[in-house]
C-alpha cells in the first residue's frame, strides 16, 4: 500500500530525531521554558459549524513544507469544501524537520484563534512537533473563541491537548496535504459542516457485489456495546502524552487508536505502556482504525520470530473484556473518516458500528 503521508518516516524515527532537535534548540535558545498549564477542563465546548464561504486559517504546527507545490495542494484540498484559505504567517518557516521554531508555530495558532475573521483552523500536515508547542498556546483565548481544528497523525497531540485543557471538541481527520476521496470528503462535511447529530461513522465503503472484503474488513475482537465521549488518535502520540499535563483522560470513554509503519513488537510496547498506565482499563470501549504497514520489516527483522499485528491486538485487548472493534475507516488512509474528540459516541462491537450520538459543532 502506498504511503499516504508526505513524510515517509515513521513516528518512531521522528521521536529519535527529536532528541537531537531538542539539544540543538537548547543550544540556540529557541526552546522556550514551559509555562504553567491551565487546569484540565471537564466541560464540553463545541465550535461553530463551518459553511462554504467561511475563511479558515491553515497552519503547520508540526513538520515543515518540503516542496512549495505541497502547500498549494494542501490549500486546494481545503478550498474544495468552499472555504477561503488564509495561510499562517510562518507556514513556510523551517527549523530542521520543524515548520519554524516552537514560538513561530505556536504564534500562528494563537493568531488564528484571535482573529475574528477566521472561522476554523486546518492543518497543513503532520510529521513531528505538536507536543513541543502545547505549553505555548493561549488556552484562555481558545476558550473565548472556540473554532474547529482538524488534522491527524502528529496533530493528535494538538487535538488532545486542546480538548484536555479547554473542553473544545477537536477533529481527528485529514490534513490539507492528505489525499482524500469522496468518502473522506463526505465525512468532513457531515461532521464539521452540519450542526446535526452525526450518526454512524467510519464504516468501510461498501464491498463490490460478488467479492469478499479483506483490506477494510471489520473485526470484532471483543463483542459488546459501550457509550462515552471519543478520545484518541495516533497511538505513538497518545502514548507520548502519558505523564504530561496533556495526557488523555480515558475514563468511561471510547478510545480510538491508529498507527503507521511500526513493527508489531513496537505496537505491543506502546499498548503495554497504556495498559500499565491504566488507560486501557479505564476506557469504556476501544475503536481501532487502520494500522498501516505495521508488520515485521523483512529487510531488517528486529527478531527472528515475531507475533502478527492482529495477534498483538488480540493479546492486549481481549483480556480487558471491553467492547473492541478493529479496522474502522480512519488513520493513515486516503478515505479517512473524521472523528470528533469530546463528542459522545456509541460503539457496538457486536454489530460492528460506531455512531456519534450528537452534533460536534453548533
Amino acid at each position: 500500500m502506498a504511503h499516504p503521508d508526505p513524510f515517509p518516516v515513521s513516528r518512531r524515527q521522528f521521536l529519535q530525531l527529536a532528541t537531537g532537535g531538542l539539544a540543538m534548540s537548547l543550544s540556540t535558545g529557541t526552546l522556550h521554558k514551559a509555562v504553567a498549564s491551565p487546569t484540565p477542563s471537564s466541560s464540553v465546548l463545541k465550535p461553530p459549524v463551518l459553511r462554504p464561504g467561511d475563511t479558515v486559517g491553515m497552519v503547520a504546527p508540526a513538520s515543515n513544507v518540503y516542496e512549495p507545490e505541497d502547500l498549494q495542494i494542501a490549500r486546494e484540498t481545503m478550498e474544495q469544501y468552499g472555504f477561503r484559505v488564509v495561510l499562517g504567517r510562518n507556514i513556510m518557516a523551517q527549523n530542521g524537520y520543524l515548520a519554524g521554531s516552537d514560538a513561530e508555530r505556536a504564534a500562528d495558532l494563537n493568531e488564528m484563534f484571535r482573529r475574528p475573521d477566521i472561522r476554523g483552523i486546518v492543518t497543513f500536515s503532520g510529521g513531528y512537533g505538536c507536543s513541543r508547542i502545547l505549553p505555548l498556546l493561549d488556552y484562555d483565548q481558545i476558550r473565548r473563541s472556540p473554532k474547529v481544528v482538524v488534522g491527524h497523525s502528529d496533530i493528535t497531540a494538538l487535538l488532545i491537548g486542546l480538548n484536555r485543557k479547554t473542553g473544545l471538541v477537536t477533529f481527528h481527520g485529514s490534513s490539507g496535504l492528505t489525499g482524500v476521496g469522496d468518502y473522506a470528503k463526505e465525512h468532513f462535511r457531515r461532521v464539521i459542516m452540519t450542526a446535526s447529530p452525526i450518526g454512524k461513522i467510519a464504516k468501510p465503503p461498501p464491498t463490490p457485489e460478488g467479492t469478499v472484503e479483506r483490506s477494510n474488513r471489520l473485526i470484532t475482537l471483543v463483542p459488546g456495546r459501550a457509550t462515552g465521549p471519543l478520545v484518541g488518535g495516533n497511538l505513538t502520540l497518545v502514548t507520548n502524552l502519558i505523564g504530561t499535563p496533556y495526557e488523555p483522560d480515558t475514563r468511561g470513554k471510547i478510545l480510538f487508536l491508529e498507527e503507521i509503519d511500526e513493527e508489531p513488537y513496537r505496537i505491543d510496547r506502546m499498548l503495554t505502556q497504556l495498559w500499565l498506565a491504566g488507560k486501557l482499563q479505564d476506557a469504556a470501549g476501544i475503536a481501532l482504525g487502520h494500522f498501516v504497514d505495521c508488520y515485521p520489516k523483512e529487510f531488517r527483522a528486529s527478531f527472528p520470530q515475531t507475533i502478527s499485528l492482529e495477534n498483538v491486538l488480540r493479546d492486549r485487548f481481549i483480556p480487558l473484556g471491553k467492547p473492541t472493534l478493529y479496522n474502522l475507516m480512519f488513520g493513515h488512509v486516503r478515505e479517512n473518516a473524521v472523528l470528533p474528540i469530546g463528542a459522545t459516541a456509541t460503539l457496538d462491537a457486536t454489530a460492528k458500528t460506531l455512531a456519534v450520538n450528537e452534533s460536534a459543532v453548533e
